[in-house]
């Protein structure tokens, strides 16, 4: 299990949903959180609720994510893990989606390259300053396939920035892996959790949520990442049904290897 006590942690996203479970989680196993979001009031409030501190950002200036981890390694001297949790939604059909769409570089800069922005700063910092760093990424199960259950969602924008930011993070968990570099790279992947991107279309009441969507909490889903981390997991999905939503798209590639005739390789 992960000692948390004393690390200093960086959370994006944190205003709400699984950035502000996560902040309340870690700061109950001893972390000091430092939360990050746009959303200046959500993020203070998480802070007063976990003790710790807040900051505003918008992840869609490029320079933003390397501006917060510098900033707290001078402050603290030090920074122990990041927790690139910050995304936004994107629902637009694709055959009529305006790709021009200034909203579209956004949803690529946030959901996607800011991840990827934060873990060359923070491995930077790291090997700076002769510790080792834990970068933990907020994906989706839109990284793995196309779930069933939300297939009449128009969410193939969104969905291709996660899909995106799956394939980053273990491009990044390699380049660390045979470099030898001081930073551990972990990929969040949550099913359906209740969170101001899910909650409008949900409503509410559990009662009149879609059964096949398995909803949970965020605190569900801070458990299961936390739990996962002390087992050193690279993938922390956080429902069962994405092994299965997956099958698909194994089963067809199967089966066009075998229509083709392709032979396994000696």
């Amino acid at each position: 299990m992960i000692d948390w006590t004393g690390q200093q942690v960086l959370i994006t996203g944190a205003a709400s949903g699984i950035g502000r479970a996560l902040a309340i989680a870690l700061a109950a196993r001893g972390a000091r959180v430092t939360g990050a979001d746009i959303n200046a009031a959500g993020v203070a409030e998480t802070a007063a609720l976990c003790g710790g501190e807040a900051f505003t950002i918008d992840l869609a200036d490029g320079a933003a994510g390397a501006q917060a981890v510098e900033r707290l390694v001078a402050r603290h001297g030090r920074l122990d893990a990041v927790f690139a949790n910050a995304g936004i939604g994107y629902s637009r059909r694709l055959l009529k989606a305006d790709l021009d769409d200034p909203g579209l570089a956004r949803l690529w800069e946030i959901n996607m390259l800011g991840p990827t922005r934060l873990a060359q700063a923070l491995v930077a910092a790291a090997e700076a300053g002769g510790w080792r760093a834990r970068l933990v990424i907020t994906g989706s199960e839109n990284s793995l396939s196309l779930p069933p259950s939300i297939q009449n969602f128009g969410n193939g924008l969104y969905a291709a920035s996660k899909h995106g930011v799956l394939i980053l993070a273990e491009w990044l968990a390699t380049e660390c892996r045979n470099a030898r570099k001081p930073m551990d790279v972990h990929m969040l992947l949550p099913g359906g959790v209740y969170t101001g991107l899910t909650a409008p279309g949900l409503g509410p009441d559990p009662a009149n949520w879609p059964a096949a969507m398995g909803i949970i909490q965020p605190e569900r889903a801070a458990e299961l990442c936390l739990a996962g981390l002390d087992l050193g997991l690279f993938y922390i999905p956080t429902h069962r049904h994405l092994i299965d939503d997956m099958a698909a798209r194994q089963q067809g590639v199967a089966a066009a290897t075998a229509a083709l005739g392709l032979q396994q390789s000696a």
